[in-house]
């Protein structure tokens, strides 16, 4: 017998309250499923989701220019060890501020943003025309902020939300590692969350009680140089967006994309009023160079479909689309989550998966309890072209998916239904993921570099695929193997033996042993 639950923290300014608990019990034929009215009202209250051409450069480096302005790209992006899974807030303000202490804002309107699945990438958030001078400190206030963290113990599977629902306009930490110099016709900025210092909670993840914990986010902003040609997140290249499509044809060539930020963009004020806020939508324009999986050429994208794309960020704000693919073309009764896989049990074509980024019908848009994968499509994430080449047999379905896995699941129903629920899964598509790990030891095989890196205990892999019951239950979790050929975009730090790295990729399971197929590594996060 095991449980299965999800336990929400959600205070009301500073006092704390437990709000909800979701247990599934599953004995052998039978399982229980009991959804609490209160997950739509945690929903509600925190708005929860769930090239070519000219780019933007960081100034021309003569100075700014007294009564100019430069149209300023704001690029959000994170730095995380793997202890959570999820970290939603809404950015209500960002002003920066001059010597002569003159202040001028970048953010105006809440905007929601979910920044774990933004580690070791990145994603435009906006752009707005800032005069052109230097600023030496950046403040920011946030509105209503979680994280979600995942826990495999006592025989549970747990996933708890710590949350603060009703803080609006909270100032935040924002360092300026340097002073930040607004020059040129455009530029780009990075806005950074530094994960680690921005959320304490109990060790174990999930407490059984009124848990004490904090969230204090704290930002880094710096300048973004954009290579002509960029080839990795800190230079304009960004891969992996998922969002559906908004509107198509506006230009040649181009189309809109809603980001799972766009999904319930609102928050509740102290005063239970509803507070707007600004949707994520990303302007795309594609080329003769562009690749389409899924679907023949633009004229096969239409508004509502889900999308995952590679583009090059340009001046304005805009992506040159790269790659773009559509795993479900199928726009009825539309939903898709993704998040790593908590559960693959082996009796059943069930699936348990912790959601990050949800979007479709708002009804359902928290994701479901559970899928059933016996009517399945099976995918793979189309931004790597050196699958075939990898010295093991890499591969992914319904017999060899494994807990911990980053995936896209797509489903189309109105009702859950009675209990077993399980949402008939229409496409599950293994998507690249993040993980921070400590280097083991470095070596070649055939064309690649592989590392041998060791996971964290909490980690979702070390967690999740151990229990007894699953197609795949791991004998060495905390390994890891991570292939990088010369396309891997080995970043300022790197990996090196003996120190902590983060490794982007595809992450696959070969008989039992946990291998990636790695597009990026990066420094490090102390575990």
């Amino acid at each position: 017998m095991r449980d299965s639950g999800n336990i929400y923290f959600l205070p009301s300014n500073t006092s704390f309250v437990t709000s909800w608990v979701r247990e599934r019990l599953l004995t052998g034929e039978f399982r229980r499923t009991a959804v609490g009215a209160l997950a739509l009202i945690l929903i509600l209250t925190l708005g929860l989701a769930a090239g070519c051409g000219s780019n933007a450069t960081t100034g021309t480096g003569g100075g700014p220019i007294p009564g100019e302005s430069t149209e300023v790209t704001l690029v959000a992006s994170s730095t995380a060890n793997d202890q959570l899974t999820r970290f939603s807030l809404f950015l209500n303000s960002l002003t920066l501020t001059n010597k002569a202490g003159t202040s001028v804002t970048l953010i105006s309107a809440p905007q929601q943003v979910e920044f774990m699945h933004l580690n070791g990438g990145a994603e435009p958030v906006l752009t707005v025309s800032v005069p052109q001078d230097v600023y030496t400190s950046a403040t920011a206030t946030v509105g209503a902020a979680s994280f979600t963290c995942a826990v495999q113990q006592n025989n549970s599977d747990t996933t708890a939300t710590y949350a603060y629902g009703y803080t609006l306009n909270t100032q935040v930490t924002t360092n300026l590692p340097e002073p930040l110099t607004v020059e040129g016709g455009t530029m780009a900025v990075s806005l950074n969350l530094q994960v680690s210092q921005s959320a304490t909670f109990p060790s174990t993840c999930y407490y059984d009680g009124i848990a004490q914990f904090s969230i204090t986010p704290t930002f880094n902003l710096a300048a973004m140089t954009v290579a002509a040609q960029p080839t990795n997140t800190n230079n304009g290249r960004m891969t992996g967006l998922e969002g559906f499509v908004a509107f198509t044809g506006g230009t040649a060539n181009s189309f809109t994309v809603d980001s799972p930020d766009a999904t319930n963009a609102f928050e509740i004020s102290t005063s239970g009023s509803v507070v707007n806020s600004a949707a994520t939508v990303w302007n795309v324009t594609t080329n003769s160079s562009t690749v389409f999986q899924g679907i023949a050429n633009l004229a096969g994208l239409t508004a509502g479909m889900p999308v995952d794309f590679d583009g090059e960020l340009q001046p304005d704000g805009s992506l040159v689309a790269t790659r773009v693919a559509v795993a479900d073309p199928d726009t009825t009764d539309l939903v898709v989550n993704s998040g790593p896989l908590m559960q693959v049990e082996a009796a059943y074509p069930i699936v348990d998966q912790v959601s990050r980024e949800s979007e479709g019908s708002e009804q359902y848009v928290d994701g479901w309890p559970q899928y059933n994968f016996s009517n399945t499509t099976f995918a793979m994430w189309g931004g790597l072209s050196n699958v075939a080449s990898l010295p093991f047999a890499a591969s992914f379905s319904g017999t060899n998916m494994m807990a911990g896995q980053m995936v896209a699941m797509t489903s189309h129903v109105t009702q859950p239904g009675g209990a077993p629920v399980a949402v008939p899964a229409t496409t599950v598509t293994l998507m690249p993921q993040t993980v921070d790990a400590t280097v083991d030891a470095v070596a070649t095989q055939g064309g690649f570099t592989t590392y041998a890196v060791t996971l964290a205990g909490y980690d979702m892999f070390p967690q999740f695929a151990v229990q007894s019951g699953q197609t795949t239950v791991l004998t060495n979790p905390t390994q890891m193997v991570v292939y990088a050929d010369q396309n891997t975009q080995v970043l300022s730090g790197g990996a090196t033996a003996g120190n902590p790295a983060r490794f982007t990729g595809v992450v696959f399971n070969d008989n039992g042993t946990l291998r990636m197929d790695c597009s990026q590594v990066m420094a490090g996060v102390t575990e």
